[in-house]
């Protein structure tokens, strides 16, 4: 297809015990070397992971950024016909460079929503390390990507107009969107203030494909036993938790729902 979803970031304050998790449970590994730690300096050791198709930066987090979901992000296979459709379906959205050090997309724009995605080409100058090629398949892997609108409908047109993502057939319904780019989904749920308080509009969650969900959840419980700093964190608590849950768990690819040690909100499926 003409695009693929490739990358998720989230910020975060605790790069070990998140890349342990996504390692230990999921089998990320790591396909980039280097990446700046807390004490804003570049740590050789650290680096992007990836299930073979996505990358997941787990960006150290900066004074003024929000923790969690952050961007995500396509690789194209002509930048130029996004921004030809941008310019003509939605021409108050701008296109604009990328940071030199990031070393998946050259640019970065946003949807009518003010989410944030970045954009890759084959052959850009920042498409670099694992990022250049499609890697490998394993058994557990990312599938779909979620964002929360208050106009739905119209975010899901957007993605079809300028990515060509297409609808998930017999998915779509309650006023929610499943488009896909042949492998990976991009769902696209309701958000009002009244009934979705415990959430924010933008980001949701993401969620993985698994082999065997109960030996998944299995590695959960071993990997909180033997490291509880990177445990899966229980989302049905405090004042508004089992509504979060339920919510999460409306999501038509989620059999299982969690959050990582960083409270990021996943869901699992086999």
């Amino acid at each position: 297809m003409f695009t693929s979803i490739r990358h998720i970031a989230v910020m975060t304050e605790n790069w070990d015990r998140e890349a342990k998790f996504y390692q230990t449970i999921f089998g990320m590994k790591k396909i980039t070397n280097g990446m700046t730690d807390e004490k804003g300096e570049y740590n050789k050791d650290r680096g992007h992971l990836s299930d073979g198709v996505i990358g997941l930066a787990l960006l150290q987090r900066q004074p003024g950024f929000r923790s969690g979901l952050d961007h995500f992000g396509f690789a194209v296979e002509d930048v130029q016909k996004v921004r030809d459709r941008l310019k003509e379906f939605y021409p108050d959205i701008e296109i604009v460079q990328s940071q030199s050090h990031v070393p998946f997309a050259g640019l970065r724009s946003y949807d009518p929503d003010g989410n944030q995605f970045d954009l890759s080409q084959k052959g850009m100058d920042n498409v670099r390390e694992g990022y250049v090629e499609f890697g490998w398949e394993q058994p557990r892997w990312i599938n779909h990507i979620c964002i929360r609108s208050a106009r739905p409908a119209y975010i899901a047109e957007f993605y079809q107009k300028v990515f060509d993502l297409k609808p998930v057939e017999g998915m779509s319904g309650d006023n929610s969107y499943y488009l896909t780019d042949g492998k990976v989904g991009l769902a696209i749920r309701p958000w009002n203030m009244i009934q979705y308080r415990g959430h924010v509009a933008g980001l949701d969650h993401f969620g993985f494909k698994v082999d065997d969900l109960e030996q998944t959840k299995k590695d959960l419980d071993a990997l909180a036993a033997a490291a509880p700093g990177s445990a899966a964190r229980k989302i049905a608590i405090g004042r508004d938790g089992e509504t979060r849950q339920k919510n999460l768990e409306g999501c038509k690819l989620c059999k299982q729902s969690l959050a990582d040690p960083d409270g990021v909100l996943l869901d699992l499926t086999d």
